[in-house]
């Protein structure tokens, strides 16, 4: 039965011209669009209901950073799953959990007000439905465009990650004006709706299930067995593939989303309208990143990786001068916004380059579980980069934590030119 509906479906793709001019791949990115945005905009109303109810930002801290650990733990999970089901049945059921969810959360709130208990519970919960949501779309797209070639890949992937950038963008410019207008308790009402019609969209993609491997009675740990087997033996360039995004995670959210904010509000002295202008213009430049990604996908072969690395690197050098050199602090946070802006293009080009490398190094009963175990590695390493960077922080001056960025990204290009040859 899996067959035959998988092959239905396949001549519609293949007789457009642009293998992404279809209808299920529109419906995919509908869905993921509308539900990152639901996804965003709720923890924007919740994390200013928080604020102001308790005047603590410490508080919905240590909230988001209580999420990440179910969502390490149970993303490889998410990836048995999308390995084993139908995955538009699974990105459905998710985004109808996650509605339920908030509207569960909303009718407790109306009874007794703000909870800040409620709303621990509510975004762990979202967190691990999220956890279970991500592979389970990394898998979906080699499914549909693994027959087309590397090149369709990377634009998908240029696509997805525009309309993630867009999706982030949008609830952090569109959600401080919703919430001083409305408040947090109507916000939530456009979440679940926002889901709730993700989950509608995501009803008519035309996907069949995946193909499983040899044997089908296998226990979920058995197949967490096998992929991790996979990458020891099999694929070992793929695991370094992974292990080298990780480390690149590390730098990145350390310097990016800790150093950056840090400098600019603490060490320049700059208000919250200033960095916001600059945060809006690093998401600007990511967005623009992945929409050069897609138009650039032939040539991002695996072989321009080492390039991608080396123009990060050298995005960090004029941010290391500038914190170490005598300079007003107008011109050190032009040079910092100018070169952030950079690193999220850098970046941008990489993911392009090393996601669909690993996608497409798996065969399709292992696509979700080795993106799942990609993801839950790379998530590992985010908390660490911010722990490790708010010390550096704390007790060197910025530029010599920059110059030392710098340093471990340079160190890497042998690695990372390596592995690009391994594939």
């Amino acid at each position: 039965m899996t067959n035959t509906f998988k092959h239905t479906a396949q001549p519609s793709m293949n007789q457009a011209t642009d293998p992404l001019h279809v209808r299920d791949f529109y419906l995919l990115v509908a869905g993921l669009g509308i539900s990152l945005f639901a996804n965003l905009m709720l923890r924007f109303a919740m994390s200013m209901w928080v604020l102001d109810e308790t005047g603590s930002a410490a508080a919905f801290a240590s909230i988001l950073t209580a999420s990440i650990l179910p969502t390490i733990l149970l993303s490889p999970l998410g990836g048995v799953v999308a390995d084993r089901t139908n995955r538009r049945t699974v990105m459905v059921a998710l985004d109808a959990l996650s509605a339920a969810t908030v509207l569960v959360c909303a009718m407790i709130f109306s009874v007794v007000g703000f909870n800040l208990a409620a709303i621990a519970v509510m975004q762990v919960m979202l967190a691990v439905l999220d956890a279970m949501e991500t592979p389970t779309v990394q898998a979906a797209l080699p499914q549909m465009f693994r027959s087309h070639g590397e090149d369709v890949m990377r634009r998908a992937m240029a696509v997805v990650n525009a309309v993630n950038q867009t999706s982030t963008l949008v609830p952090a410019m569109l959600g401080g004006v919703l919430y001083a207008a409305v408040g947090a308790m109507p916000m939530m009402g456009i979440t679940i709706v926002g889901f709730g019609t993700a989950a509608a969209v995501e009803c008519f993609i035309r996907i069949g299930a995946p193909e499983r491997g040899d044997d089908e009675r296998t226990s979920a740990l058995d197949d967490l067995r096998a992929a991790g087997r996979f990458l020891t033996r099999e694929r070992p360039h793929v695991l370094h593939l992974v292990l080298l995004c990780a480390a690149l995670n590390f730098l990145v959210t350390g310097y990016a989303e800790v150093g950056f904010p840090y400098m600019v509000r603490t060490v320049l002295g700059f208000d919250s309208t200033a960095y916001g202008l600059a945060y809006g213009l690093v998401g600007v430049s990511g967005l623009l990143g992945a929409l050069v990604g897609g138009r650039t996908a032939k040539s991002l072969s695996k072989r321009r990786f080492p390039m991608a690395i080396a123009a990060f690197s050298l995005t960090i050098l004029p941010q290391a001068l500038a914190m170490t050199l005598p300079a007003v602090d107008g011109v050190r946070f032009v040079v910092l916004t100018t070169s952030t802006c950079g690193t999220m293009v850098a970046i941008t080009l990489a993911n392009l380059i090393a996601v669909p490398a690993i996608q497409l190094g798996c065969p399709e009963d292992m696509t979700g579980k080795v993106m799942s175990l990609a993801l839950s590695t790379s998530m590992c390493a985010q908390p660490l980069g911010q722990i490790t960077y708010g010390w550096a922080y704390s007790v060197y001056p910025a530029g010599a934590v920059l110059a030392m960025t710098f340093m471990l990204a340079v160190a890497m290009l042998p690695l990372v030119a390596h592995v690009a040859r391994r594939f």
